[in-house]
């Protein structure tokens, strides 16, 4: 079957454009900003870009020149060619090269002695200050970090340090005293809009009399950027110029992407999708890089003595811990970075979502996003990926040469298809990404308030300035105005300043993470937007191949509930059917874990002794039924079960026998009076009450029997109904009990009990004596014996089945109760109402939370 791709090979890509209207023009009533009309380029047929790139930079005009190009297309080519054009033109001048990453500066000297005629003593690595004596003054080509050229020391200190303090500060001067021109290259910008904050900003002033250019460069610019893009276009006499690439495919350059979609809520080294992919790649001899989403797991991956860290151990001889080493953000004694991406190695690790080109051949790059465990209330805890949708792009760019990319990820949330006509969809195409996107998205419709889920909607990447502008105003803002507007007009001479922080304040530090903790689409449900950039053909640098859509859980007979609970504490949230047991009744509770197991898994099973395992589908096997069911009336109310037995020994296969169903359903029934009961289904709730019936004529009709000297005694009722037992109304309530349990109760209905078989193409009279049957097996202990004992009945002798003991009917508050509909558990909601957690005002705001949390 196609790929839900293969209708969207001319689809266009869409990206964050840079346009004039995005900066404040200059213009007679502001004083703004000389945007010049934006330059479109397109790659050559080899799908690189600076043969038509360098025809539009001009050096010689003072300007800051953004250039928006994809990833793959030869941007950090055409840079360096620029940065040897600037070299040979103009002699005297100094060009930095600003990055986001000390691992990328090593990149940049390296490349450009290799694609460049500059001399490698005309570049300097400022990352070897403080290590060696090596001088910088006459090096015309610095590249150095920009959180270092702005002056931004890391989250732990208060000030860069003296060392780099001295370094700009010299840099600066000689460019003053000699008038040389400076030409800045900020490189992966998207990776460094967190340094530009306003008291870091001052730091780039020194440079206001020399500069001529700056080049700010990017494939995945955010909101945010064009702020930067002020920031630095003001040392440039406020001029901005814009080159923007056009995004074609080139299938011919392209990886096959693989996406994995995994059930388990939490990822580890042992998840299934994770331990197949690598499994497979080291059995085709692949080279292997492992990018995690989090710092634990690719450790846990590292250190794994028995699984696929052995194995990737055993092929590559060791693992390159890409994991950052450095302690409270500091590097001591200005050590040479450690644990940096090697392409001789197999590395598995964090830091290597962007800034690294990986050109192995045979190469398999496998992806771990952020599972559903790691979603949050406020904030999500995505590690790397906390930035929303551009870290994946990034991530993905890392393959340059052609190869494999696997990508392990949740299912996403439920789209909402009527948003994808804003997408410029046809008909065709909305119906076969509907078609694929309902075989791999979570089940759920509704959380467990019966609340709908909030579905993904599709928004273009354009618009997300009008939606953190309209939280800001209509949301932020608007809630304190009165407060801000009463501050404002305060004489508050001499005191400290107090001034609510500006939009633009906002959107540079807050757009991007607002955006991805919000809204689904820009990264709140990051599997939804991988998945929609896949199908719809939007990435780049790989064309989706392959999807893998449930995984398999295996069953063996008498291992059932062993199995349950492994299963359950893996795949499953556990504070969320924890919360379930709470909020919802037994109905719901069995439904959701049921139709979840059921609609995320294909289900295999086998007998002890067999090699063959066989599908199971709903009602298809019914010890796996039965054992289900049992383990969600354990797992439900735990030590309050009915059944301790069941409790004590919940680890064997005990079975959940029909006897012990009927006579929870009775005692059910017999709470509920039909008359009041507000319940749309109320048939199989009328079958246990004539069961009920049938119970007490039954314990009614029990007779005595004495005999011998020591009249000794015993109980007992017919085999068979006697004649005349049921009168004319007890057997039409016998058919209609029958129609009702075979009609209206799945289990019956089903034969996950044995009860259906017995009335298939059976006489009346046949039907009355089985159900009578079915009554003295499920509500009476009766002995074994080899022969029953003959009374005399109405003068007449009838075998009969003694009596050991009644059944009792148990508590129906303790019991599996599939009477009551799938609703919530009413006395808890009671008290929620009446006793709301401190910090609500009503019960929807505390619900909104708790929906956020178990979703």
């Amino acid at each position: 079957m196609d790929l839900p791709n293969i209708h969207f090979q001319d689809f266009p890509i869409e990206f964050k454009e840079i346009n004039p209207s995005d900066f404040k023009i200059n213009n007679e009533n502001s004083n703004g900003f000389n945007v010049s009309p934006k330059v479109i380029i397109q790659p050559n047929e080899a799908g690189f870009i600076y043969e038509n790139l360098i025809n539009h930079i001009h050096l010689d005009t003072r300007d800051t020149t953004v250039i928006n190009a994809p990833v793959g297309y030869g941007k950090s080519y055409a840079i360096i060619k620029t940065v040897e054009k600037i070299y040979n033109e103009f002699p005297n001048s100094l060009i930095i090269i600003a990055a986001p990453f000390v691992s990328l500066i090593e990149q940049y000297a390296n490349d450009i002695e290799t694609d460049t005629e500059i001399p490698s003593d005309e570049i300097f690595d400022y990352s070897n200050l403080g290590r060696n004596n090596t001088p910088y003054l006459d090096k015309r080509i610095q590249i150095v970090t920009v959180n270092s050229l702005i002056g931004n020391p890391g989250e732990d200190a208060f000030k860069n340090s003296e060392i780099k303090r001295e370094y700009l500060n010299d840099l600066v001067g000689k460019c003053q005293m000699e008038n040389s021109k400076v030409f800045f290259i900020y490189d992966e910008i998207h990776d460094a809009i967190q340094n530009f904050k306003e008291e870091y900003i001052f730091n780039l002033w020194k440079w206001k009399d020399v500069i001529q250019k700056n080049f700010i460069i990017s494939a995945t610019f955010n909101e945010a950027s064009t702020l930067v893009i002020e920031y630095l276009a003001e040392l440039t006499d406020r001029n901005i110029f814009i080159i923007e690439s056009v995004r074609r495919r080139f299938p011919a350059k392209q990886s096959s992407l693989h996406l994995h979609f995994s059930s388990e809520h939490d990822f580890t080294e042992n998840t299934k999708e994770l331990v197949s992919v690598v499994n497979n790649a080291l059995k085709r001899n692949r080279n292997i890089d492992i990018l995690s989403y989090s710092k634990k797991l690719a450790k846990s991956i590292i250190e794994d003595k028995v699984g696929i860290g052995k194995k990737l151990k055993d092929r590559f001889d060791e693992i390159n811990d890409c994991t950052s080493p450095l302690v409270s953000n500091q590097r001591m004694l200005n050590e040479p970075a450690k644990n940096r991406y090697d392409n001789a190695k197999c590395n598995v690790g964090t830091n290597f979502k962007t800034g690294v080109s990986i050109k192995k051949p045979n190469h398999t790059f496998i992806i771990i996003l952020p599972p559903r465990a790691t979603i949050s209330i406020f904030k999500n805890k995505y590690g790397i990926f906390s930035n929303g949708i551009n870290s994946v792009i990034q991530a993905l760019a890392r393959q340059r040469n052609k190869g494999e990319i696997h990508i392990i990820l949740p299912k996403p949330d439920k789209f909402d298809f009527d948003s994808l006509i804003n997408a410029g969809m046809t008909d065709v195409q909305i119906n076969e990404y509907k078609k694929w996107y309902l075989k791999i998205n979570d089940f759920k419709d509704k959380d467990i308030f019966g609340k709908d889920i909030v579905r993904v909607s599709y928004l273009p990447v354009n618009n997300q300035n009008e939606l953190i502008e309209d939280f800001y105003t209509n949301k932020l803002k608007e809630n304190l105005i009165s407060e801000i507007n009463y501050v404002e007009n305060l004489d508050r001479t001499n005191l400290s300043l107090l001034k609510f922080p500006t939009y633009d304040q906002f959107k540079l530090n807050k757009g991007e993470i607002y955006l991805a903790n919000t809204y689904k689409f820009f990264g709140k449900d990051i599997a939804a937007y991988v998945t929609y950039c896949a199908f719809t053909n939007q990435f780049i640098n790989c064309n989706l191949t392959e999807v893998t859509l449930k995984t398999t859980l295996f069953f063996v007979e008498d291992s059932i509930q062993t199995k349950l609970m492994s299963y359950m504490n893996k795949y499953f949230d556990e504070n969320y059917y924890n919360n379930m047991t709470s909020i919802a009744n037994f109905n719901m509770f069995y439904s959701e874990i049921r139709k979840e197991i059921y609609t995320q898994f294909h289900i295999k099973y086998k007998r002890r002794n067999s090699n063959d395992w066989t599908s199971v589908k709903p009602y298809t096997n019914k010890i796996f039924e039965n054992q289900l069911l049992r383990f969600c009336g354990i797992s439900y109310f735990w030590n309050n079960y009915y059944y301790d037995t069941d409790v004590t020994k919940r680890e064997t296969d005990l079975e959940y026998t029909r006897s012990s169903y009927f006579l929870d359903c009775i005692s059910i029934a017999n709470t509920i009076d039909l008359s009041e009961a507000n319940f749309n289904e109320i048939n199989n709730i009328k079958a246990f009450q004539n069961l009920s019936y049938f119970r007490d004529k039954l314990i009614n009709s029990i007779a005595q029997s004495t005999r011998g000297k020591e009249h000794s005694h015993y109980y007992y009722l017919p085999v068979k109904p006697i004649k005349d037992f049921f009168n004319v109304s007890d057997i039409v309530l016998i058919s209609e009990t029958i129609n009702l349990l075979v009609e209206n109760d799945e289990l019956i209905k089903n034969e996950v009990f044995n009860f259906k078989r017995n009335f298939v193409d059976s006489t009346l009279e046949k039907n009355v004596e089985s159900f009578y049957k079915i009554l003295l097996e499920d509500l009476f202990e009766i002995p074994e014996l080899k022969s029953y004992p003959k009374k005399s009945i109405n003068n007449k002798l009838e075998r009969v089945k003694p009596i050991n003991n009644i059944k009792q009917l148990p508590e129906p508050n303790r019991v599996i109760n599939l009477l009551i509909p799938s609703d919530f558990n009413s006395e808890f909601m009671n008290e929620l109402y009446e006793n709301l957690p401190e910090g609500y005002e009503s019960f929807e705001s505390y619900q909104e939370s708790l929906n956020s949390l178990l979703n």
